[in-house]
């Protein structure tokens, strides 16, 4: 029997030859283009929620800091026969920033972490309302509703001080406009709302249209006790 004759196409292995001939076939410009939006929106999806587990980390850090605060003006009242805090107008020493530091524990900062620039030393400032004209800090009886009258608010990023000036606004701090508030404190340092510490100890992040609405109340005590 003969040799059988080569198969067409050349030598004894055509069909290592033909695999080896198989050109790939190159991504086309659709391909491409859809390849390339896919990561654009993961790496958007994933920068988004870096930031929204940051700014939760921020805003939990001040809410700390306000409990802190939150537990040495009651502990600073009981000690003071139901006396609040005076404000600087009493002397810098009379400070709340003075007078609450021996019950405010090491690790507190004193300085919001959603605002590492501002200005002032102490981003939390004092409801002046809670004193008289010369700065004395008012007796606890005189609250109608202490879980609706805010301690402590953030300051503004125009602000410098350790308390606010409610008191100093035209009609007094019970005739307060949300413009003339929202100049004094820092409404949306958190995203859309603020923290804001209140005459009962308690904390809330408060959205700024929330803290509107209780500006409007027929009989506000949100900031006059």
């Amino acid at each position: 029997m003969g040799t059988p004759p080569p198969a067409k196409g050349g030598g004894p292995f055509p069909f290592f030859m033909k695999r080896h001939s198989i050109k790939q076939p190159a991504f086309t410009l659709v391909e491409l283009l859809t390849t390339v939006t896919i990561v654009a929106v993961l790496t958007s999806l994933g920068l988004a929620a870096t930031r929204g587990v940051t700014e939760k980390t921020r805003t939990t850090r001040c809410l700390n800091d306000l409990r802190q605060v939150g537990t040495a003006f009651q502990l600073y009242v009981g000690e003071n026969s139901g006396r609040f805090p005076d404000t600087s107008h009493q002397g810098t020493q009379q400070s709340w920033r003075n007078t609450l530091a021996p019950f405010l524990k090491t690790n507190f900062l004193g300085r919001c972490p959603a605002c590492p620039r501002h200005p002032s030393r102490i981003t939390y400032a004092w409801n002046d309302a809670l004193a008289d004209s010369r700065g004395r800090g008012v007796m606890a009886p005189v609250f109608r509703n202490p879980s609706a009258t805010m301690v402590i608010g953030e300051l503004a990023i125009s602000q410098n001080g350790e308390h606010f000036h409610f008191n100093g606004v035209r009609g007094g701090a019970s005739r307060i406009s949300a413009n003339q508030f929202r100049g004094f404190v820092n409404v949306e340092c958190h995203g859309t709302g603020a923290n804001y510490l209140f005459a009962d100890g308690h904390i809330e992040n408060l959205a700024w249209t929330e803290v509107q609405r209780r500006l409007k109340a027929s009989d506000p005590t949100f900031i006059v006790p």
